[in-house]
């Protein structure tokens, strides 16, 4: 029988199955929902993510909450479309090898995730990071929503802004059940679209995340050893440093810093020594411990405002003391001579990290203050319980509304 709504809006709208095949999904959907209801089982949660745990996106967005999720009775079954192998091909040097191996490597994935929708079964909530198929158009989000999933579309980078997803984010927001972003600028965004928005700020685990003793050592005339400075992140952002290498040249010059990147590929700062260390998600917390400062510059750029700060966080966690550009959520979770330093211009970098080099008490005592904001505000000990919270509430309703008498409640807009 289709799904008869009682007004004519998008999330009221008659819907009948176009195809055997969406009559096959559509009634091993609804045979599950009734299971649900007469065995009180725990909820079953489909996420479709960009990448295996390698990813940092997939790996700090779902991975890491998944113990978190199922200590309260949500099972959640984790569809990745990329594996450790995409990252291997892009940093193959040709470019023609590197092109030629990402096509073949896409169209293998592409056909397996469409064998993961199709496939997909009973779930009372499908989450989708972004998009099912990049760059494709939203036929397969479309079908889920016309078979009576609840869908909600994740985000944490600024995406919309990209080439060939200007108009595709818009349609997904608008044809989901809600939306989950991992900041206000990109809840402002979704706002324009989405039945419902919910903030989820990109956490960290401050039980693996957690601070070493670091020996105090007075920067100057009685100089020990360089103050080591370190950036942590993807290779595609390594521009982002050009901003601070004038003033890293020249504390580098002075004996001040030494200078660490953890990536996976080295920076090409000419006239700057760079302690370059390969990331391995093994390693990255041990990396991280050992250094003084972290940075994060960034452009004042729409694209840069999306970002959700996880090497901030990273750094912040393990007792560093940081300098960050006032740019998106660095400016929520730095409070500002306090938790770190935040930097517009060229001199007020020079000036706060000269600063960290030659006050080592007071460097500590922002590291200390940085991992309190942390453990209270962007930890996985404190979000993982509310996202699991709110996955309760999202399907709680979707779950009353499918054994139900077939007619629906929109959910109420959360702003």
């Amino acid at each position: 029988m289709p799904e008869t709504r009682t007004d004519d809006s998008e999330e009221a709208r008659i819907i009948f199955p176009r195809s055997l095949l969406e009559l096959s999904m559509l009634k091993r959907h609804l045979e599950g929902r009734l299971t649900y209801s007469a065995s009180g089982e725990s909820i079953t949660i489909v996420y479709f993510a960009k990448s295996t745990s390698v990813g940092p996106t997939s790996r700090y967005r779902i991975f890491q909450f998944l113990p978190i999720l199922k200590e309260n009775g949500i099972k959640c079954i984790v569809h990745p479309l990329f594996d450790e192998q995409y990252w291997r091909i892009l940093e193959i040097q040709s470019s023609l090898r590197r092109v030629t191996a990402k096509m073949a490597y896409v169209v293998g994935r592409f056909l397996r995730r469409a064998w993961d929708v199709l496939t997909i079964g009973d779930a009372d909530l499908v989450v989708i990071e972004g998009q099912l198929f990049p760059y494709m158009p939203a036929l397969a989000e479309r079908m889920l929503a016309r078979l009576r999933y609840r869908v909600v579309i994740e985000l944490d980078d600024a995406i919309y802004l990209t080439r060939g997803h200007r108009w595709k984010i818009p349609a997904l927001l608008a044809m989901a059940s809600g939306a989950i972003v991992g900041n206000e600028v990109l809840a402002q965004y979704a706002r324009r679209y989405a039945a419902q928005v919910f903030v989820v700020p990109t956490v960290v685990d401050t039980q693996r995340f957690v601070p070493v003793q670091r020996g105090v050592r007075l920067i100057g005339a009685a100089t020990e050893k360089p103050v080591t400075v370190v950036w942590i992140g993807l290779a595609y952002n390594l521009s982002y440093l050009n901003i601070v290498a004038p003033v890293l040249r020249e504390l580098q010059d002075k004996g001040l810093i030494k200078f660490r990147v953890v990536c996976s590929r080295p920076p090409r700062l000419p006239g700057l020594m760079v302690e370059f260390r390969a990331w391995q998600l093994e390693q990255e917390v041990e990396l991280l411990q050992d250094c003084h400062i972290g940075i994060m510059p960034l452009p004042n750029t729409e694209w840069a405002k999306g970002k959700c700060a996880l090497k901030l966080l990273q750094y912040m966690s393990v007792g560093m003391a940081t300098v960050a550009s006032p740019v998106g959520v660095n400016r929520e979770i730095i409070s500002d001579g306090e938790t770190g330093y935040l930097a517009v211009t060229e001199q007020d970098w020079r000036d706060r990290l000269a600063q960290l080099c030659q006050d080592a008490a007071f460097r500590e005592r922002m590291g200390r203050a940085a991992r309190k904001t942390v453990e209270e505000r962007y930890s996985l000990h404190v979000w993982g319980p509310r996202l699991a919270k709110q996955y309760q509430e999202i399907t709680g309703n979707a779950i009353s509304s499918h054994v139900s008498d077939s007619v629906t409640q929109p959910l109420s807009r959360h702003n």
